[in-house]
């Protein structure tokens, strides 16, 4: 993705800075290309947002992994995970807890 695209996902987070949709999209984006500093961020600020919103912290935990931060990973998965419970997501429960297991192998 192009450095045109992210502009336009910024721009677009400037204009509805009340919308997750833009952030989501910009975090998501930042992951794929690997700037997981600014992904996280992003993230962060989403689940500030929105505290109930699964989805991000899998995400947030899954860069967190690959900035090599399991015990931060641990803590953000063990918080999706309990979301995915309590909002009855089986999928989002079992990659959790994937992540989760790769985490603590990391700590090994």
């Amino acid at each position: 993705m192009s450095e045109a695209k992210i502009s336009q996902f910024l721009a677009l987070k400037a204009a509805h800075p009340e919308s997750e949709m833009p952030r989501w999209t910009l975090a998501t984006t930042y992951a794929e290309l690997g700037r997981h500093d600014e992904a996280i961020a992003e993230f962060e600020a989403l689940i500030a947002m929105k505290p109930d919103y699964c989805v991000a912290y899998l995400h947030l935990g899954s860069c967190l992994l690959e900035e090599d931060r399991p015990e931060d990973a641990i803590v953000v998965l063990e918080q999706a995970r309990q979301l995915s419970i309590d909002q009855s997501h089986t999928a989002p429960r079992q990659e959790a807890e994937m992540l989760l297991e790769q985490a603590r192998e990391e700590l090994e």
